[in-house]
């Protein structure tokens, strides 16, 4: 390598590190400052995730809470997850993601049954055809007004990522056309991370209002739970996971749908 390169290469990584430490300023911000306190409450819910794991590291406290209540509460994954590993075959990587989600939910307290797979391919959700665009909203919209939730919790419109963006348009455009009235909660699993978040020019208005979940009492359970997702915590980088590993939860809460 020579000594251009090598200052191009540190200089690249000064910056992506700065990007990286902005992110969690912000992180910390909203957590601790920005916030109104969330308490949770006894109406029926669903949690719409992109991926197996999605749904443990941004709700898996509330979900372990509103179980506690006696609330029921659905979750729906949108993808299969087969592409997070590329040494293992497509169709083991299925079913082993889909075991660790029924073993994460088990210990949060939501039975088998309340779980649904759609089994759309991991990460092609930016790019369906107009046919599987329709069908998937029209699987939404069946779940929503079979379950008529109050709130529907769901990846934040900014989380960066394309399965997590498309999953928020997708479940929208569903609750547009079910017209079930539910409270909208956002909840971030990489708008915090990505090195392209800008912490000064970030637009906090789009953001939503912020919440901020203890889950104190059920702090544990997340835990074990995270962990039983084995498959990706053997992937994801430390520093990630620690965002998860805290007694609080963040979630941005939407205008009631009409």
């Amino acid at each position: 390598m020579s000594n251009q390169n090598f200052y191009y290469k540190i200089r690249e990584n000064l910056l992506k590190s700065w990007e990286i430490v902005k992110a969690k300023m912000l992180f910390w911000w909203i957590l601790n400052i920005k916030t109104q306190t969330l308490t949770v409450s006894h109406k029926p819910a669903i949690v719409f995730a992109p991926h197996q794991d999605d749904e443990t590291l941004g709700c898996g406290g509330l979900i372990a809470l509103k179980h506690e209540l006696g609330t029921p509460i659905k979750v729906v994954f949108l993808t299969d997850g087969q592409k997070s590993h590329l040494h293992i075959k497509p169709e083991e990587l299925i079913q082993i993601r889909k075991q660790e989600a029924v073993n994460a939910l088990k210990i949060l307290g939501i039975a088998s049954s309340d779980i649904y797979f759609l089994d759309y391919m991991d990460g092609s959700l930016m790019q369906l055809s107009k046919e599987e665009r329709y069908q998937i909203i029209n699987q939404l919209v069946q779940l929503l007004q079979s379950f008529q939730p109050s709130e529907v919790y769901l990846p934040h419109r900014k989380d960066k990522h394309n399965d997590h963006q498309a999953t928020y348009d997708l479940v929208q455009a569903a609750l547009i056309e079910s017209k079930v009235k539910v409270e909208v909660f956002e909840y971030p699993i990489w708008l915090f991370w990505n090195d392209d978040t800008q912490l000064f020019e970030f637009n906090l208005q789009e953001m939503g209002d912020s919440y901020n979940l203890c889950i104190k009492s059920v702090y544990n359970k997340k835990q074990r739970a995270i962990k039983a997702y084995h498959s990706q915590c053997q992937i994801f980088p430390s520093s990630f996971l620690k965002q998860f590993f805290i007694p609080r939860e963040i979630f941005f809460k939407r205008p009631i749908q009409n």
